[in-house]
């Protein structure tokens, strides 16, 4: 319960930080840079994939000290749809949520419960692969609906020294 409420305030504050975008995926350009907490800062980005499904994305990484990474990430898909990412690149505790769709009609894809989820952090690149998604995850009976093998990787390219205040509203 703990990681789906992070996850949500984390998504909440992915919109509030990065906005609207007018590319038709939602992923800004490499040379394009961001204005959070009146710093600027370059854009981390990312790609998620869900079986044949791939998202670009915008990422905001959180360095949590320890080897700790969290990074919200949001975009759009193929129809335009908003989409949004939580990776948390935690020893002992990864976890990946990825949001699609319009309010009152989003799907969230997460990991099987039970499954390996394993992921690598070198050179500032987040990377889970061979992620079993699934989605209607009911934690306390276990079932779920298959969602397809999948991967996420996010290229930190600034981070910010703590959650930033727009999340903790």
């Amino acid at each position: 319960m703990r990681r789906l409420l992070c996850l949500f305030a984390v998504f909440a504050a992915g919109c509030s930080l990065f906005g609207d975008s007018d590319d038709d995926n939602g992923a800004a350009s490499d040379a394009e840079e961001l204005s959070a907490s009146g710093t600027t800062i370059p854009h981390s980005v990312g790609l998620a994939r869900v079986g044949p499904a791939a998202y670009d994305l915008v990422f905001s990484c959180v360095d949590g000290g320890a080897g700790e990474i969290l990074a919200a990430g949001v975009g759009r898909d193929v129809n335009n749809k908003p989409v949004h990412a939580f990776v948390q690149a935690y020893v002992g505790e990864p976890y990946i949520g990825l949001e699609v769709g319009e309010e009152g009609e989003e799907v969230l894809f997460e990991p099987r419960l039970g499954a390996l989820l394993d992921f690598t952090f070198e050179h500032d690149v987040i990377r889970f692969d061979n992620v079993d998604f699934v989605t209607e995850l009911d934690i306390e009976t276990g079932e779920y609906t298959p969602a397809g093998i999948g991967s996420v990787v996010v290229e930190c390219r600034s981070y910010e020294t703590k959650i930033p205040d727009e999340i903790l509203e």
